[in-house]
Protein backbone atom coordinates (compact mmCIF):
# COMPACT_ATOMS: atom_id res chain seq x y z
CA UNK A 1 0.00 0.00 0.00
CA UNK A 2 1.54 3.28 -1.04
CA UNK A 3 1.99 5.60 2.15
CA UNK A 4 -0.05 9.05 2.17
CA UNK A 5 1.43 12.31 2.44
CA UNK A 6 0.02 13.90 5.72
CA UNK A 7 1.31 17.78 4.50
CA UNK A 8 -0.06 18.89 1.30
CA UNK A 9 2.69 19.88 -0.93
CA UNK A 10 1.67 23.32 -1.54
CA UNK A 11 1.69 23.74 2.27
CA UNK A 12 5.24 22.12 2.61
CA UNK A 13 6.79 24.76 -0.04
CA UNK A 14 4.89 27.29 1.74
CA UNK A 15 6.39 26.58 4.88
CA UNK A 16 9.94 26.20 3.68
CA UNK A 17 9.59 29.37 1.75
CA UNK A 18 9.14 31.56 5.18
CA UNK A 19 12.18 29.62 6.69
CA UNK A 20 14.15 30.40 3.96
CA UNK A 21 13.26 34.06 4.39
CA UNK A 22 13.63 34.01 7.78
CA UNK A 23 17.33 32.97 7.62
CA UNK A 24 18.35 34.84 4.76
CA UNK A 25 16.81 38.12 6.22
CA UNK A 26 19.91 39.07 8.43
CA UNK A 27 23.42 39.38 6.32
CA UNK A 28 25.20 39.75 9.06
CA UNK A 29 28.66 36.81 10.36
CA UNK A 30 26.82 36.05 13.59
CA UNK A 31 23.12 35.97 12.49
CA UNK A 32 19.98 36.56 14.87
CA UNK A 33 17.60 33.78 13.38
CA UNK A 34 14.00 33.45 14.71
CA UNK A 35 12.92 35.00 17.92
CA UNK A 36 15.17 34.80 21.09
CA UNK A 37 13.72 33.19 24.05
CA UNK A 38 14.76 34.11 27.78
CA UNK A 39 14.14 32.76 30.71
CA UNK A 40 14.40 34.30 34.43
CA UNK A 41 14.30 33.12 37.80
CA UNK A 42 15.40 33.69 41.30
CA UNK A 43 14.52 30.37 43.26
CA UNK A 44 15.24 29.77 46.72
CA UNK A 45 18.29 26.93 45.82
CA UNK A 46 19.74 28.99 42.58
CA UNK A 47 19.23 31.47 40.10
CA UNK A 48 18.83 31.05 36.64
CA UNK A 49 19.20 33.30 33.42
CA UNK A 50 18.39 31.37 30.05
CA UNK A 51 18.63 32.57 26.14
CA UNK A 52 17.67 30.82 22.92
CA UNK A 53 16.43 31.11 20.05
CA UNK A 54 13.02 29.71 18.78
CA UNK A 55 13.19 29.05 15.18
CA UNK A 56 10.54 27.79 12.31
CA UNK A 57 12.50 24.33 12.30
CA UNK A 58 10.66 22.56 14.59
CA UNK A 59 13.34 19.80 14.86
CA UNK A 60 15.90 22.47 15.71
CA UNK A 61 13.71 23.82 18.06
CA UNK A 62 13.13 20.54 19.79
CA UNK A 63 17.34 19.45 20.38
CA UNK A 64 17.34 22.89 21.31
CA UNK A 65 14.95 22.98 24.58
CA UNK A 66 15.94 18.91 24.97
CA UNK A 67 20.25 20.36 25.47
CA UNK A 68 18.39 22.58 27.87
CA UNK A 69 16.45 20.73 29.84
CA UNK A 70 18.66 18.01 30.49
CA UNK A 71 21.59 20.76 31.61
CA UNK A 72 19.54 22.29 33.91
CA UNK A 73 17.86 19.45 35.25
CA UNK A 74 21.40 18.22 36.03
CA UNK A 75 22.33 21.27 37.60
CA UNK A 76 18.68 21.69 39.77
CA UNK A 77 18.93 18.00 41.22
CA UNK A 78 23.24 19.52 42.47
CA UNK A 79 21.65 22.64 43.23
CA UNK A 80 19.15 21.96 45.65
CA UNK A 81 21.69 19.47 47.60
CA UNK A 82 23.80 22.33 48.09
CA UNK A 83 24.63 24.48 51.81
CA UNK A 84 26.51 27.34 50.36
CA UNK A 85 25.77 30.70 51.36
CA UNK A 86 26.10 31.70 47.55
CA UNK A 87 23.44 31.02 45.52
CA UNK A 88 23.87 28.30 42.36
CA UNK A 89 24.05 29.97 39.18
CA UNK A 90 22.74 28.76 36.02
CA UNK A 91 23.67 30.58 32.71
CA UNK A 92 22.16 29.23 29.37
CA UNK A 93 23.75 31.95 26.48
CA UNK A 94 23.96 31.45 22.53
CA UNK A 95 25.17 32.27 19.40
CA UNK A 96 23.66 31.51 15.69
CA UNK A 97 25.12 31.43 11.99
CA UNK A 98 23.74 30.81 8.32
CA UNK A 99 25.52 29.88 5.46
CA UNK A 100 24.48 30.04 2.13
CA UNK A 101 21.16 30.88 3.37
CA UNK A 102 20.44 26.64 4.13
CA UNK A 103 22.98 25.78 6.89
CA UNK A 104 22.23 27.17 10.46
CA UNK A 105 24.56 26.41 13.14
CA UNK A 106 23.53 27.31 16.74
CA UNK A 107 26.61 27.13 19.79
CA UNK A 108 24.77 26.89 23.59
CA UNK A 109 27.25 27.96 25.86
CA UNK A 110 26.20 26.50 29.31
CA UNK A 111 27.80 28.82 32.56
CA UNK A 112 27.13 26.55 35.82
CA UNK A 113 28.32 28.01 39.23
CA UNK A 114 27.93 24.85 41.62
CA UNK A 115 30.88 24.29 43.83
CA UNK A 116 32.89 25.41 41.22
CA UNK A 117 32.82 27.12 37.95
CA UNK A 118 31.82 25.12 34.72
CA UNK A 119 31.50 25.84 31.38
CA UNK A 120 30.46 23.82 28.04
CA UNK A 121 30.18 24.19 24.65
CA UNK A 122 27.18 22.67 22.28
CA UNK A 123 26.55 23.18 18.76
CA UNK A 124 24.47 21.80 16.15
CA UNK A 125 23.91 22.34 12.18
CA UNK A 126 20.76 22.09 10.54
CA UNK A 127 20.54 21.58 7.06
CA UNK A 128 17.14 23.53 6.49
CA UNK A 129 16.56 21.98 2.65
CA UNK A 130 17.11 18.32 3.61
CA UNK A 131 15.60 18.82 7.58
CA UNK A 132 18.03 17.12 8.93
CA UNK A 133 21.00 16.96 11.19
CA UNK A 134 24.67 17.46 9.96
CA UNK A 135 27.77 15.90 11.77
CA UNK A 136 31.44 16.28 11.22
CA UNK A 137 31.36 13.29 9.19
CA UNK A 138 29.15 14.82 6.63
CA UNK A 139 31.89 17.33 6.26
CA UNK A 140 35.60 16.07 6.10
CA UNK A 141 37.11 12.79 4.66
CA UNK A 142 39.67 11.17 6.15
CA UNK A 143 42.41 13.17 4.34
CA UNK A 144 41.20 16.29 5.39
CA UNK A 145 40.51 15.57 9.19
CA UNK A 146 44.25 14.51 9.34
CA UNK A 147 45.14 18.19 7.83
CA UNK A 148 42.95 19.86 9.59
CA UNK A 149 45.01 18.10 12.80
CA UNK A 150 47.68 19.03 11.67
CA UNK A 151 46.47 22.47 11.57
CA UNK A 152 45.07 22.48 14.70
CA UNK A 153 48.56 21.26 16.06
CA UNK A 154 50.82 24.15 14.40
CA UNK A 155 47.95 26.56 15.54
CA UNK A 156 47.84 25.93 19.60
CA UNK A 157 51.85 25.36 19.67
CA UNK A 158 52.62 28.96 18.32
CA UNK A 159 49.72 30.31 20.33
CA UNK A 160 49.99 28.07 23.69
CA UNK A 161 53.66 26.24 23.24
CA UNK A 162 53.97 24.99 27.06
CA UNK A 163 50.23 23.95 27.20
CA UNK A 164 50.83 21.64 23.94
CA UNK A 165 53.12 19.26 25.76
CA UNK A 166 50.80 17.84 28.06
CA UNK A 167 49.00 14.15 26.82
CA UNK A 168 45.73 15.25 26.89
CA UNK A 169 46.36 17.98 23.76
CA UNK A 170 47.92 15.26 21.78
CA UNK A 171 45.00 13.03 22.41
CA UNK A 172 42.08 15.40 21.82
CA UNK A 173 44.03 17.01 18.73
CA UNK A 174 44.97 13.56 17.09
CA UNK A 175 42.73 12.58 14.07
CA UNK A 176 39.54 11.58 15.58
CA UNK A 177 36.04 12.62 14.09
CA UNK A 178 35.25 12.42 17.96
CA UNK A 179 37.72 15.66 18.53
CA UNK A 180 36.19 17.43 15.88
CA UNK A 181 32.49 16.98 16.64
CA UNK A 182 31.54 20.62 17.99
CA UNK A 183 31.68 23.01 15.25
CA UNK A 184 29.40 25.98 13.39
CA UNK A 185 29.11 27.20 9.87
CA UNK A 186 30.50 30.98 10.01
CA UNK A 187 29.97 32.58 6.34
CA UNK A 188 33.97 31.85 5.84
CA UNK A 189 34.55 29.17 8.24
CA UNK A 190 34.40 26.35 10.22
CA UNK A 191 34.88 27.45 13.85
CA UNK A 192 35.84 24.14 16.21
CA UNK A 193 35.47 24.09 19.95
CA UNK A 194 36.99 21.83 22.21
CA UNK A 195 35.27 21.84 25.31
CA UNK A 196 37.79 22.43 28.39
CA UNK A 197 40.20 19.60 29.86
CA UNK A 198 40.38 18.28 26.34
CA UNK A 199 43.29 20.33 24.53
CA UNK A 200 43.73 22.75 27.96
CA UNK A 201 41.70 23.51 31.17
CA UNK A 202 39.69 26.11 29.33
CA UNK A 203 37.32 25.90 26.34
CA UNK A 204 39.14 26.44 22.83
CA UNK A 205 38.65 27.67 19.56
CA UNK A 206 40.22 27.15 16.16
CA UNK A 207 38.56 29.05 13.34
CA UNK A 208 39.53 27.40 9.72
CA UNK A 209 38.86 29.18 6.44
CA UNK A 210 36.71 26.64 4.02
CA UNK A 211 39.63 26.96 1.45
CA UNK A 212 41.69 25.06 3.85
CA UNK A 213 39.28 21.91 3.82
CA UNK A 214 39.62 19.78 1.03
CA UNK A 215 37.73 16.82 0.45
CA UNK A 216 34.36 15.88 1.73
CA UNK A 217 32.15 18.60 2.17
CA UNK A 218 28.67 18.91 2.90
CA UNK A 219 28.41 22.02 1.10
CA UNK A 220 28.75 20.31 -1.90
CA UNK A 221 25.39 18.69 -2.98
CA UNK A 222 27.04 15.31 -3.90
CA UNK A 223 27.64 14.66 -0.20
CA UNK A 224 24.23 16.52 0.66
CA UNK A 225 22.40 13.29 2.74
CA UNK A 226 19.91 12.69 0.59
CA UNK A 227 16.35 11.40 1.41
CA UNK A 228 14.21 9.31 -0.32
CA UNK A 229 10.62 11.04 -0.86
CA UNK A 230 7.70 9.49 1.30
CA UNK A 231 5.65 9.16 -2.14
CA UNK A 232 8.32 6.55 -3.23
CA UNK A 233 8.87 4.85 -0.05
CA UNK A 234 6.46 0.87 -1.13
CA UNK A 235 6.17 -1.97 0.62
CA UNK A 236 9.16 -3.96 1.87
CA UNK A 237 10.67 -6.50 -1.18
CA UNK A 238 9.04 -9.69 -1.46
CA UNK A 239 10.69 -12.36 -0.08
CA UNK A 240 11.37 -15.98 -0.72
CA UNK A 241 11.50 -17.61 3.18
CA UNK A 242 11.35 -21.57 3.65
CA UNK A 243 9.58 -22.18 7.13
CA UNK A 244 11.39 -25.77 6.81
CA UNK A 245 15.04 -23.95 6.71
CA UNK A 246 17.01 -22.98 9.84
CA UNK A 247 17.32 -19.06 10.03
CA UNK A 248 19.07 -16.78 12.55
CA UNK A 249 18.49 -13.28 12.93
CA UNK A 250 21.02 -10.54 13.10
CA UNK A 251 20.14 -7.59 15.23
CA UNK A 252 22.57 -4.11 15.89
CA UNK A 253 21.74 -1.68 18.19
CA UNK A 254 22.93 2.07 18.89
CA UNK A 255 23.07 3.28 15.44
CA UNK A 256 22.17 4.57 12.75
CA UNK A 257 25.76 5.27 12.86
CA UNK A 258 26.65 7.30 9.06
CA UNK A 259 30.50 5.56 9.38
CA UNK A 260 29.12 1.80 9.50
CA UNK A 261 25.57 1.29 9.26
CA UNK A 262 25.86 2.25 5.11
CA UNK A 263 28.57 -0.98 4.96
CA UNK A 264 26.34 -3.80 6.98
CA UNK A 265 23.47 -2.70 4.39
CA UNK A 266 25.66 -3.05 1.36
CA UNK A 267 26.22 -6.71 2.33
CA UNK A 268 22.43 -7.54 3.28
CA UNK A 269 21.37 -6.45 -0.26
CA UNK A 270 24.33 -8.18 -2.18
CA UNK A 271 23.62 -11.52 -0.31
CA UNK A 272 20.02 -10.96 -0.18
CA UNK A 273 19.48 -10.93 3.69
CA UNK A 274 17.52 -8.84 6.12
CA UNK A 275 18.01 -7.88 9.64
CA UNK A 276 16.63 -5.63 12.32
CA UNK A 277 18.59 -2.34 13.30
CA UNK A 278 17.27 -1.31 16.95
CA UNK A 279 17.69 2.25 16.23
CA UNK A 280 17.96 5.11 19.12
CA UNK A 281 14.93 7.84 18.29
CA UNK A 282 18.19 10.49 18.89
CA UNK A 283 20.04 9.42 15.97
CA UNK A 284 17.08 8.50 13.79
CA UNK A 285 17.01 12.46 12.74
CA UNK A 286 20.51 12.80 11.72
CA UNK A 287 20.71 9.58 9.68
CA UNK A 288 16.96 9.73 7.71
CA UNK A 289 18.13 8.32 4.22
CA UNK A 290 19.70 5.27 6.41
CA UNK A 291 16.32 4.26 7.82
CA UNK A 292 14.37 4.82 4.84
CA UNK A 293 16.93 2.56 2.88
CA UNK A 294 16.31 -0.03 5.43
CA UNK A 295 12.65 -0.02 4.68
CA UNK A 296 13.22 0.37 0.93
CA UNK A 297 15.38 -2.81 1.28
CA UNK A 298 13.19 -5.35 3.41
CA UNK A 299 15.08 -4.90 7.06
CA UNK A 300 13.58 -3.99 10.18
CA UNK A 301 14.05 -0.95 12.50
CA UNK A 302 13.46 -1.62 16.11
CA UNK A 303 12.95 0.66 18.89
CA UNK A 304 15.89 0.79 21.29
CA UNK A 305 14.67 4.27 23.48
CA UNK A 306 15.28 7.70 22.53
CA UNK A 307 18.11 8.39 24.73
CA UNK A 308 19.87 4.85 25.84
CA UNK A 309 18.96 5.10 29.76
CA UNK A 310 18.18 1.82 31.45
CA UNK A 311 14.36 1.55 31.91
CA UNK A 312 14.12 -0.46 34.95
CA UNK A 313 15.63 2.74 36.99
CA UNK A 314 12.66 5.28 35.53
CA UNK A 315 9.32 6.02 36.30
CA UNK A 316 6.53 4.72 34.03
CA UNK A 317 6.27 7.86 32.76
CA UNK A 318 9.64 8.30 31.40
CA UNK A 319 9.84 4.96 30.26
CA UNK A 320 7.06 5.84 28.05
CA UNK A 321 8.45 8.99 27.09
CA UNK A 322 11.60 7.20 26.06
CA UNK A 323 9.38 5.04 23.96
CA UNK A 324 7.08 6.76 22.79
CA UNK A 325 10.01 9.43 21.36
CA UNK A 326 11.38 7.03 19.50
CA UNK A 327 7.78 5.35 17.74
CA UNK A 328 7.71 9.04 16.59
CA UNK A 329 10.99 10.07 15.41
CA UNK A 330 10.85 7.01 13.10
CA UNK A 331 7.32 7.46 11.75
CA UNK A 332 8.47 10.62 10.74
CA UNK A 333 11.31 9.43 8.58
CA UNK A 334 9.89 6.25 7.25
CA UNK A 335 6.03 6.31 8.17
CA UNK A 336 5.82 3.16 9.52
CA UNK A 337 5.94 2.25 13.81
CA UNK A 338 8.47 0.14 14.90
CA UNK A 339 6.60 -3.42 15.97
CA UNK A 340 9.73 -4.62 18.47
CA UNK A 341 11.57 -2.74 20.88
CA UNK A 342 14.89 -3.75 22.63
CA UNK A 343 15.08 -2.45 25.69
CA UNK A 344 18.69 -0.77 26.64
CA UNK A 345 21.04 -3.75 28.28
CA UNK A 346 18.04 -5.96 28.37
CA UNK A 347 16.62 -4.63 31.01
CA UNK A 348 13.12 -5.13 31.65
CA UNK A 349 10.37 -5.30 34.19
CA UNK A 350 6.57 -5.16 34.07
CA UNK A 351 6.60 -2.08 34.11
CA UNK A 352 8.60 -2.20 31.17
CA UNK A 353 6.25 -4.81 29.64
CA UNK A 354 3.27 -2.56 30.45
CA UNK A 355 4.99 0.25 28.71
CA UNK A 356 5.86 -1.32 25.58
CA UNK A 357 1.75 -1.58 24.63
CA UNK A 358 1.44 -4.54 22.86
CA UNK A 359 5.18 -4.28 21.09
CA UNK A 360 7.34 -7.39 21.51
CA UNK A 361 9.95 -6.65 23.42
CA UNK A 362 12.96 -8.31 22.17
CA UNK A 363 16.28 -9.42 23.55
CA UNK A 364 18.50 -11.79 22.43
CA UNK A 365 20.90 -15.66 22.31
CA UNK A 366 24.08 -14.57 21.02
CA UNK A 367 25.75 -11.95 22.01
CA UNK A 368 28.96 -11.36 20.12
CA UNK A 369 30.18 -8.78 22.85
CA UNK A 370 31.61 -6.81 19.95
CA UNK A 371 31.53 -3.72 22.10
CA UNK A 372 34.37 -4.81 24.25
CA UNK A 373 36.43 -7.20 21.88
CA UNK A 374 36.65 -4.13 19.39
CA UNK A 375 38.36 -7.28 17.50
CA UNK A 376 36.60 -8.50 13.57
CA UNK A 377 38.67 -11.99 14.19
CA UNK A 378 37.07 -12.62 17.76
CA UNK A 379 33.42 -11.84 16.46
CA UNK A 380 33.45 -13.97 13.77
CA UNK A 381 35.01 -16.45 15.43
CA UNK A 382 32.12 -16.47 18.29
CA UNK A 383 29.37 -16.23 16.46
CA UNK A 384 30.52 -19.10 13.81
CA UNK A 385 31.13 -21.79 17.23
CA UNK A 386 27.41 -20.76 18.81
CA UNK A 387 25.63 -20.52 16.41
CA UNK A 388 22.25 -21.95 16.24
CA UNK A 389 19.01 -22.18 14.82
CA UNK A 390 16.78 -19.71 15.22
CA UNK A 391 19.51 -17.20 17.32
CA UNK A 392 18.84 -13.61 17.47
CA UNK A 393 22.14 -12.58 17.03
CA UNK A 394 23.12 -9.13 19.39
CA UNK A 395 25.86 -7.01 17.18
CA UNK A 396 26.47 -3.27 17.26
CA UNK A 397 26.69 -0.79 14.24
CA UNK A 398 28.76 1.59 15.59
CA UNK A 399 32.48 0.38 15.58
CA UNK A 400 33.98 -0.41 12.16
CA UNK A 401 35.55 -3.69 13.69
CA UNK A 402 31.70 -5.06 14.04
CA UNK A 403 30.76 -3.51 10.30
CA UNK A 404 33.71 -5.59 8.90
CA UNK A 405 32.68 -8.52 11.06
CA UNK A 406 29.27 -8.43 9.81
CA UNK A 407 30.44 -8.29 6.08
CA UNK A 408 32.01 -11.49 6.59
CA UNK A 409 29.47 -13.42 8.83
CA UNK A 410 26.85 -12.12 6.52
CA UNK A 411 27.87 -14.73 3.91
CA UNK A 412 29.35 -17.33 6.04
CA UNK A 413 26.37 -17.59 7.79
CA UNK A 414 23.96 -18.32 4.69
CA UNK A 415 27.26 -21.05 3.36
CA UNK A 416 26.12 -22.40 6.42
CA UNK A 417 22.53 -23.32 5.76
CA UNK A 418 20.97 -19.70 7.84
CA UNK A 419 18.65 -18.03 6.32
CA UNK A 420 18.62 -14.12 7.14
CA UNK A 421 15.74 -12.77 8.19
CA UNK A 422 14.82 -9.92 10.39
CA UNK A 423 13.12 -11.00 14.03
CA UNK A 424 9.61 -10.29 13.50
CA UNK A 425 10.63 -12.98 10.38
CA UNK A 426 11.94 -15.31 12.73
CA UNK A 427 8.76 -15.05 14.98
CA UNK A 428 6.71 -15.57 11.91
CA UNK A 429 8.08 -18.61 10.54
CA UNK A 430 10.20 -20.04 13.51
CA UNK A 431 8.17 -19.47 16.17
CA UNK A 432 8.69 -22.54 17.98
CA UNK A 433 12.78 -22.57 17.22
CA UNK A 434 13.30 -19.06 18.56
CA UNK A 435 16.17 -18.53 20.75
CA UNK A 436 15.95 -16.74 23.89
CA UNK A 437 18.75 -15.08 26.41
Amino acid sequence: MKLRKIVCPFLCLLLWGCSQKEIAQNSNPQQEVGKRQQQLAVEDAYVKSVQYPETSYPKMNKRIKELIHSYESSFIKQAVKMKETRKPEFNVSYESYVKDNRYLSVKLLFYEVLYQKNETVETMVYDTKQNTFLTIEDFLSEDALTQLSADVIQYFQKHASKACDRDAFRTHSAALMENYAHFVLKKDAMVFYFPPHTLFDTTATYECPYEKIKGKTALSSETIPTVVPYEDILNEPVKNIDPQKPMVALTFDDGPSKRYTAAILDALKQYHGSATFFVLGSNAANAPNLLQRMVLEGNEIGNHTFSHKQLTTLSKANIEEEIAATQESIYGITRTYPNVIRPPYGSKNDTVMQCAQGKRIVTWSLDTRDWKDRNTKIIVERVLKQVKDGDIILMHDLYDTSAQAAIILIPKLQEKGFQLVTVSELYTYHPDKVRRS
